[in-house]
């Protein structure tokens, strides 16, 4: 039976309990007794979660147990550095089914819980048959070990769980990924992050150790670690068969993207071997672990230029005027994400139609609208918002001042400083490529705000000003006070009337 501990209590008659600055009684390990080992399992993963396993792992130990009624269960030993620890532990361990016990050896006692604050003790001495005794509210029970679980093994059983969603990474996450290529696809993957830019480091991995468990797993691969991989190479790469990406949890252990682990490995990384590479699969359910150290080498290096050398001859030619080789330059579909939007280019015909949607649209849309009226038609531009105006032919910007149809690229394709220095184009002045007809050039002054060109002429013919001041008749002025009669609020009395002629 147990007895609640007393505050101030030192006395105990479990062996190794003694009380810690708390005031808590405690002993030098903790004890966890689990049904199942999934109850393990879900401890770790919680604990894992909340707190680093680090300081637990140099004295952890998870054994196979059997009471005295052939009954089995799962004993997890963990050092009780201090109750703050086996607070963490036990309130883990009591949410997956388990109990927790604390003491130094052989005989464990209930650790302290909701009905006594600071620990429980036995009532009398201590008695019991097994390896290990546990003191519980009920009774005494003791447990013979059957064997040991090693924890790093445990972590390679250990199935990865799916997470929906979580295989669509933001930037932060695609700063760093690792790819695992097979030999057939290497040469063409290289060369594809290589076009886009990707940084990429390689090295060719052969698998001299690999989980027992792996199945079905290739024999070597090219290992691969990319740098910012943009979002739409990783959505290819999703769906290459053979083709892995993980996200790495260190520099030497990675988990495949859109799974986790039960456990949370970055907290127990001193169970992974140093100069080792560990890959954790969910898609092929294996372990590769690559023996190290990995050289890694820039993809760039790898990338094949096609060479066709021919025998060098001496060729006797003459000097000449050099002649310029004139190369047509055509409006072409683009291959491009299109441009910003800055203008558009209104026919001439559909000039009504644009006072009209002037007159619509809000102020807030206009400003910053210019327009010219030329022979080519009627353009606008404006720094944003020009597609909301649907009229003409959409202008996006090829080059500062240079305006193309949107969708629509030159061919040839040259420099964009080379194709202003041909075109005569410069600071201060638009030149637009319509479908039909040559380029143009407009100069920048002779654009107008939108709303002011859009107004018709107003006529205000000007007008003199009256002259308001009071005729006064010359001399002295003088004041006249008329008589108003007795009832001077019903007005005056009317003037007399002239009289009659006879």
């Amino acid at each position: 039976m147990l007895e609640r501990v007393a505050q101030g209590q030192t006395r105990f008659n479990t062996p190794g309990i003694s009380v810690d600055g708390r005031g808590v009684a405690l002993g030098r390990l903790g004890a966890l007794l689990f049904p199942s080992l999934d109850g393990v399992v879900g401890w770790l993963r919680l604990y894992s979660a909340e707190a680093g396993l680090e300081d637990l792992l140099a004295e952890l130990a998870i054994l196979r147990v059997r009471d005295r009624l052939k009954g089995r269960a799962f004993l997890v030993l963990l050092p009780a550095a201090s109750s703050y620890v086996m607070d963490r532990a036990a309130r883990c361990a009591r949410l997956w089914g388990g109990a927790a016990f604390t003491g130094t050896t052989k005989h464990f006692v209930r650790y302290r819980d909701d009905r006594s604050p600071y620990g429980w003790d036995v009532a009398q001495a201590v008695l019991g048959e097994g390896d290990h005794v546990l003191h519980g509210e009920d009774g005494s029970q003791g447990y013979a070990t059957e064997g040991t679980i090693d924890l790093r093994s445990l972590v390679f059983r250990l199935s990865l769980q799916r997470v929906p969603g979580a295989e669509r990474l933001d930037a932060e996450a695609r700063a760093s990924l690792i790819l695992t290529v097979p030999p057939g696809l290497a040469k063409g993957i290289i060369r594809y992050l290589w076009k886009n830019r990707v940084v990429t480091q390689v090295a060719n991995v052969t698998l001299a150790q690999r989980s027992e468990f792996a199945s079905g797993a290739p024999d070597g691969y090219l290992f691969a670690r990319v740098t910012d991989l943009p979002e739409r190479i990783l959505e290819g790469f999703r769906g290459t068969p053979g083709l892995t990406i993980y996200r790495p949890i260190s520099d030497s252990l990675g988990i495949e993207i859109g799974y986790r682990h039960p456990i949370e490995l970055s907290s127990c990384l001193s169970l992974f071997e140093a100069g080792k590479v560990y890959l954790f699969s969910g898609q092929r359910d294996t372990v590769d672990i690559i023996a190290g150290p990995v050289e890694l080498v820039d993809a760039s290096h790898l990338t094949q230029i096609g060479l066709h050398p021919e025998a060098i001859g001496e060729r006797r030619g003459a000097a000449s005027p050099t002649q310029n080789v004139d190369i047509p330059l055509k409006l072409a579909p683009s291959m491009q994400p299109p441009g910003r939007v800055i203008g558009t280019l209104i026919d001439g015909k559909d000039a009504m139609r644009l006072k009209q949607l002037v007159y619509l649209l809000p102020p807030s849309m206009l400003r910053g609208h210019r327009v010219v009226v030329t022979e080519r038609g009627i353009l606008v531009v404006a720094g944003q918002n020009v597609d909301l105006i649907p009229l003409g032919t959409l202008l996006a910007e090829l080059t500062p001042g240079l305006l193309l149809p949107l969708g629509m690229d030159l061919v040839p394709r040259v420099a964009p400083d080379v194709l202003a220095s041909a075109l005569g184009h410069g600071p201060g002045r638009f030149t637009v490529f319509p479908h039909e007809g040559g380029p143009f050039h407009v100069a920048e002054s002779s654009l107008q705000p939108l709303e002011r060109r859009t107004l018709a002429a107003l006529n205000a013919p000007a007008v003199a000003p009256a002259d308001l001041s009071l005729d006064v008749p010359l001399g002295e002025p003088r004041v006249v006070n008329d008589a108003v009669g007795a009832f001077a609020l019903w007005g005056f009395p009317a003037p007399p009337k002239p009289p009659a002629e006879k």
